[in-house]
């Protein structure tokens, strides 16, 4: 498939261009500043928590965003514009971050662990419909070879914003860190607000009005997976890079391991932020370009971090005690993982059109929701012993995705 610059989209395509990348930045920014592998597990951790609460935080967002998506895209299929579907989930949101910031602020440390695991989960659940119904509009709105710039144009602009913020929260003291980020996560509601009023002036057309919705039951978009070939094969090399996703906590974990409060955690937002600063717009037009690519050359990428980690905390203990290594590591690992996630979300979109895009997407956020549950009960308990041996796992699990990846290849037909 050959990409199609920005510029040369029609004025109507280019408005919704602009409209969709504005909403992203914000819900993008958003995101950074309130990301459960970084700031939320540490303000329950500075709050005094307990580790089983903390340690939920990422398996609820990341499954929780997923699972419901089976269950709701036949009634999404049956919305005649999908953006009002986006901008309702966006309220949602903000709603849930809202209480995020809340619960930190004024609720005791296990009350604040409890709510801030039913405001996940509440967020969570609201994504799961901008999910769905984000990727149709793009499909409706922006034609194929431009959709991973898009993409690639949000996250570039949140990567900035985030870094520029991250910087900020070198600058607080660690006595009031966990109080001030309360505070910081409690407006970041507001960029969902912003992003919701931004998408609801998307031209979205309505002539398709989901007359088929009915057609395709829950049995139905899980038998995709059995009848689609193609598909089956993007399951499976979505499971296996998963290790990209689960993979990024470790690398917090192994720099706490050396101590560090509010500096080490700014050296992590900003790695990620500097991470999709640099590589998303490059990602998406690699994804225009060749979607199944950007994920295999990302799945190596992150393949090729995660041994080069493994092998400096195995065998160079010395040098794993440097304070700023495993921030470095991590922005490398996140350049693969931004790869992954742009190709993934530009190939669902390409593959399909219609009602068919959105089973698409369901039935696979559904199954992605369940194995990332799966993995992460079969590797969690190895990180009582150490950290390198889940990483191991994954990294190993992120080379194999890579090489299924490359079969992926879409036709300018497809």
């Amino acid at each position: 498939m050959k990409g199609k610059a920005m510029a040369d989209l029609d004025p109507s395509q280019k408005r919704n261009a602009v409209r969709i990348v504005s909403a992203l930045s914000c819900t993008k920014l958003g995101d950074v500043l309130i990301n459960p592998k970084t700031v939320l597990t540490w303000i329950l951790t500075q709050l005094g928590a307990a580790g089983g609460l903390v340690s939920l935080l990422v398996p609820i967002r990341e499954s929780g965003s997923m699972l419901p998506q089976l269950f709701v895209s036949g009634w999404v299929k049956k919305v005649r514009r999908r953006k009002h579907v986006f901008v309702a989930g966006a309220m949602v949101q903000a709603l849930a971050v809202a209480g995020m910031g809340a619960v930190a602020l004024w609720w005791s440390p296990t009350a604040a662990g409890i709510g801030m695991l039913v405001a996940v989960a509440i967020f969570a659940s609201a994504r799961a419909f901008c999910s769905i119904s984000g990727k149709d509009v793009l499909g409706r709105t922006i034609p194929k070879g431009a959709r991973g710039q898009v993409s690639g144009a949000a996250a570039t602009i949140s990567g900035v914003v985030s870094t520029l913020a991250a910087l900020g929260l070198i600058l607080i003291k660690e006595d009031s860190g966990a109080r001030m980020l309360a505070w910081v996560v409690l407006g970041a509601s507001l960029l969902w607000v912003v992003g919701g009023w931004l998408y609801s002036g998307v031209d979205e057309p309505a002539d398709e009005n989901g007359e088929d919705g009915e057609s395709v039951g829950i049995l139905g978009r899980l038998a995709l997976v059995k009848e689609d070939a193609r598909f089956r094969r993007f399951i499976i090399a979505r499971v296996l890079l998963l290790g990209t996703a689960l993979a990024s906590p470790l690398w917090v974990v192994l720099a706490g391991r050396q101590g560090g409060g509010m500096m080490t955690l700014g050296a992590f937002v900003i790695a990620s932020g500097i991470a999709t600063t640099t590589s998303s717009f490059l990602w998406g037009r690699i994804s225009d370009k060749a979607s199944h690519l950007a994920m295999a050359l990302g799945g190596f990428l992150a393949a090729a971090v995660g041994a080069a980690g493994w092998t400096i905390g195995y065998l160079d203990p010395e040098w794993a005690n440097q304070p700023f290594l495993w921030p470095g590591v991590f922005l490398l690992f996140n350049i693969g993982y931004a790869g992954v996630r742009l190709g993934r979300k530009t190939w669902v979109v390409d593959a399909a059109e219609g009602d068919r895009r959105t089973d698409y997407v369901s039935a696979a956020n559904t199954i992605i929701a369940v194995m990332i549950l799966v993995l992460g009960g079969l590797f969690a308990p190895l990180q009582s012993w150490s950290p390198l041996i889940p990483l191991a796992a994954y990294s190993s699990l992120c080379l194999l995705g890579a090489f299924v990846a490359l079969g992926l290849r879409l036709d300018q037909n497809s």
